[in-house]
């Protein structure tokens, strides 16, 4: 059975309301059957076995299942319209000038639909579609005959050369798989990593040329699958001169620019996060402007898309430079710009200003967001991943700690304790950090003894600030500034000052 309540619990609170009106739109109305399925499923107390009797007053299996059927169809519409919105807006209009004006010169309307042919193809040049190019070029070698200002001989030109593109597309999907299967070999045999020497192998093998293999869409589709290891072992450092240095190459190109806009927002922003991971606050934020710029020069939709996730990481960088008012404000920003608890970017907003909160000792307000995180442990693991939850549910106790409501802190951290023991049992260095903080206020007078301190940095791996990660950093720094007395802020800085 389609699992329809994974799908719709899973639409934050914005696409929820989006999807209801939509099928309203859909010429429902507002007591239709579907709509009434939706609000079923949606409700998690309602028993998935009584759905059917609620709706139709009995067990009717088969008309049930129809209608769940019915109803997939609608959510699957749903997500596809808003993808494209949000996404790949471009591809819609292409898709729907073709599908249109084949369907107007069967209808023998061939002058709009030829019209339509032509500006799908303008478009499709534009975004370098050569999918689209394929399908309108083999429809105007087809209806040629209705058309007499349409060169055949050139129209087949234009198809053999856009299938040489199309083949180079293909051997592009084929190097990447392998260079992502020869990565991930590599790592798992613990060999260093040589990432220039595997693309020149894979690269030759498929025939690809730098020229070729190389503009905004094909190098972020190349740098998801490089980067894979760099988030595995967090050596981000091994990633960036890579991605800067082609990522420079494609920029000098004036005909690149203003091609796959979103392709090149989206490798904007993973530069941007690299730099921010390894520390390189400044460089981050350069990458946030370029990006802005971007977004200002093309089409204001991106701005939905990338501004909470801008906002968040430009927050990051400010108050890790020392710039903790700015921090405040850009946080606060990337907050108000929506209320949808279920919106994974308004989460990590959340949990961002959380820490920046709690680092500028700022308890109070961080209760009022705590109070807003309160869906359940399971579905944030499954949302947001173990990470995520792990720095949420730190920072919560720690800012119970500091409020002095210790009972309250120390019942949080046996619970966490409790909930993630798997988790934990993979993650030695988080042990070890909570067994240290249990005893930190718990037994207080043992937190500047020499005993308490050499335990600690006996028993937790240290690894240098270059490769270390800037939450887990920030923990560390928590602990330190207990065991010396020091302000949490002014430590937590030290740490990433360079020596």
């Amino acid at each position: 059975m389609i699992p329809l309540s994974d799908i719709i619990r899973g639409m934050s609170l914005e696409e929820q309301g989006k999807f209801v009106s939509f099928l309203k739109k859909n010429k429902q109305n507002p007591d239709s059957q579907k709509l009434k399925l939706y609000k079923l499923i949606k409700e998690e107390k309602v028993n998935p076995k009584l759905i059917s009797v609620k709706l139709y007053g009995s067990d009717h299996k088969a008309a049930y299942h129809q209608l769940r059927k019915r109803l997939f169809g609608e959510i699957v519409d749903f997500i596809a319209n808003e993808r494209f919105n949000q996404e790949e807006g471009n591809v819609l209009e292409i898709t729907k000038l073709i599908l249109t004006g084949k369907y107007l010169i069967e209808s023998k309307n061939y002058k709009i639909g030829f019209k339509l042919l032509d500006k799908a193809e303008n478009k499709a040049k534009e975004d370098n579609d050569v999918i689209a190019l394929a399908e309108i070029y083999s429809l105007l070698v087809q209806f040629s005959h209705y058309n007499s200002s349409i060169n055949l001989e050139d129209t087949i030109i234009k198809l053999k050369k856009n299938r040489e593109l199309l083949i180079q597309d293909s051997n592009l999907n084929l190097a990447y798989a392998t260079v992502k299967k020869t990565l991930e070999e590599t790592r798992l045999k613990g060999i260093p990593i040589e990432i220039e020497s595997i693309l020149d192998e894979v690269f030759t093998r498929f025939n690809i040329t730098e020229e070729s293999g190389y503009n905004y869409k094909t190098l972020y589709q190349l740098i998801q699958i490089v980067s894979a290891s760099a988030n595995i072992t967090k050596d981000y450092y091994q990633v960036a001169p890579f991605v800067t240095e082609r990522y420079k190459i494609i920029a000098n190109k004036d005909e690149e620019n203003t091609r796959y806009v979103f392709s090149h927002l989206k490798l904007l922003y993973f530069i941007a996060n690299i730099f921010f991971r390894e520390k390189k606050f400044k460089n981050s934020n350069l990458y946030l402007e370029k990006m802005k710029s971007v977004i200002d020069s093309s089409n204001k939709k991106y701005e939905k898309i990338f501004g909470i996730k801008m906002n968040v990481l430009s927050a990051l960088n400010n108050n890790y430079l020392g710039k903790k008012e700015e921090a405040i404000v850009v946080i606060e920003k990337a907050i108000s710009g929506t209320k949808d608890t279920k919106n994974k970017d308004y989460l990590d907003a959340m949990v961002v200003s959380s820490m920046i909160n709690f680092q500028q000792k700022n308890y109070r307000e961080n209760q009022t967001i705590f109070s807003k995180l309160n869906a359940t442990e399971n579905w944030y693991n499954k949302t947001m991943g173990a990470n995520w939850v792990m720095n949420k549910n730190l920072i919560e106790i720690l800012t119970h700690i500091e409020l002095d409501n210790i009972d309250y802190a120390d019942a949080r951290l046996e619970s966490f304790l409790f909930k993630n023991q798997e988790y934990l049992k993979q993650d030695t260095r988080a042990m070890v950090f909570l067994k240290y903080l249990k005893t930190s206020y718990t037994h207080p007078e043992k937190l500047k003894t020499k005993e308490f301190m050499d335990g600690f940095y006996n028993s937790v791996e240290i690894k240098s600030a270059a490769r270390e990660d800037i939450y887990i950093m920030s923990f560390f720094a928590y602990l330190k500034s207990k065991m010396m007395g020091t302000d949490i802020y002014e430590t937590t800085l030290k740490f990433f000052e360079k020596p």
